[in-house]
């Protein structure tokens, strides 16, 4: 069975000729170490960086060579910046993006990350332009990787949740605050993004992709980040528009959030069509979601990424087995790590996990 239908299948919630396998994305050191050479081109997946469409085929076609390479059934795409765009450098080495964040520099994994903001106080956003959604230029690295990749592989369209973009713009502390003195002001932002999601979603259903991963956390260790009747109120419904547009388009829709989903289990049910992390570090185990919601949800995970950097490759195997076997019978199962393959994992791990799947992961499950 081709790469693509494999996926296509499990989408479904259906068995293919074994399960599929890949990852949210490969922080550009672990690239480098697969292909052997250097990529002088820092990422993000926060928001888009890279403002030169040579620079961006260049890393796109680097990260295609990494999951032909490894071996990966579906490959995920960054939004690209609109036409024109360059971020504001500041003094200090950080820069502004699109949104109002400022970022920093990590050396060691060349990603931009989230550091502060612009927004000082409610009335500093009540005067920021937010970014057409309409301006060219934003889905041109899915619209390049569907050219490279045709049918090869299934392809991915990562978007940014609203909830975790508002609180990554405004930062978690301000966040909170202005929750509470102010929800209107916060759920009128929250539906501001969810607007510009819609609308780049519309468009990334032209181009041909398969899905939409939507990516930001909702909860942290313990479980849901805000009170559980916010998200109710405020963040599904919202969720739910996303989702929506994407089904208009001939894509699913998946989730992605680190920590203790399960409080919000049945609200996702309901809402996505399935779930990526399903953290193994926060009480979320992979075959319990499996048995409750296997059925509504397709599951992407849930190797532990701590355990990529830090055990052996006999227990990664081993993990990887009990994940096929607790989450795979039936369809439904896109083996992946429990976030991505970040720079401080090992390599060999990574690639064992792979190689796990491709040994005992044929259907039917007989592991």
């Amino acid at each position: 069975m081709k790469k693509r239908d494999r996926v296509l299948k499990t989408l479904e919630i259906e068995e293919p000729d074994m399960v599929p396998i890949t990852e949210m994305d490969m922080e550009v050191p672990i690239m480098e170490a697969i292909i052997g050479e250097t990529l002088s081109i820092t990422t993000s997946l926060q928001t888009p960086i890279v403002t030169d469409r040579r620079l961006e085929r260049k890393r796109t076609d680097f990260k295609i060579e990494c999951y032909r390479k490894v071996d990966l059934d579906l490959l995920t795409v960054d939004l690209s910046p609109p036409e024109g765009w360059k971020p504001e450098e500041n003094p200090d080495g950080t820069i502004v993006d699109l949104w109002g964040r400022i970022l920093m520099l990590d050396k060691e994994a060349k990603a931009w990350v989230p550091y502060s903001t612009v927004f000082n106080q409610l009335e500093d956003f009540e005067d920021f332009e937010f970014p057409d959604p309409n301006a060219p230029g934003w889905t041109y690295a899915t619209e390049y990787a569907k050219k490279t990749i045709g049918e090869e592989m299934a392809l991915a369209t990562f978007i940014r949740d609203p909830f975790a973009h508002a609180w990554e713009i405004f930062t978690p502390v301000k966040f909170v605050t202005w929750m509470y003195q102010n929800p209107n002001f916060i759920g009128k932002v929250i539906k501001e993004l969810s607007d510009f999601n819609v609308e780049v979603i519309r468009q990334i259903g032209e181009t041909g992709a398969d899905l939409i991963i939507s990516g930001g956390d909702y909860c942290e260790e313990k479980g849901p980040m805000v009170p559980i009747n916010f998200f109710r109120d405020v963040i599904f419904p919202n969720l739910k528009r996303q989702v929506d547009e994407a089904h208009r388009g001939g894509m699913k829709f998946i989730k992605h959030t680190d920590g203790n989903i399960n409080p919000l289990l049945e609200d996702f049910a309901d809402t996505v069509d399935g779930l990526h992390s399903l953290d193994p570090t926060a009480s979320v185990e992979i075959g319990e979601v499996k048995a409750k919601y296997g059925d509504e949800l397709v599951l992407m995970g849930n190797v532990s990424v701590d355990n990529l950097a830090m055990k052996s490759r006999e227990e990664i195997v081993e993990e990887t087995k009990t994940c096929i076997r607790r989450a795979s019978p039936g369809g439904g199962h896109i083996l992946s790590s429990s976030n991505s393959w970040a720079a401080g994992a090992k390599l060999e791990n990574c690639l064992a996990m792979v190689e796990t799947v491709r040994r005992y992961g044929a259907y039917p499950i007989a592991i």
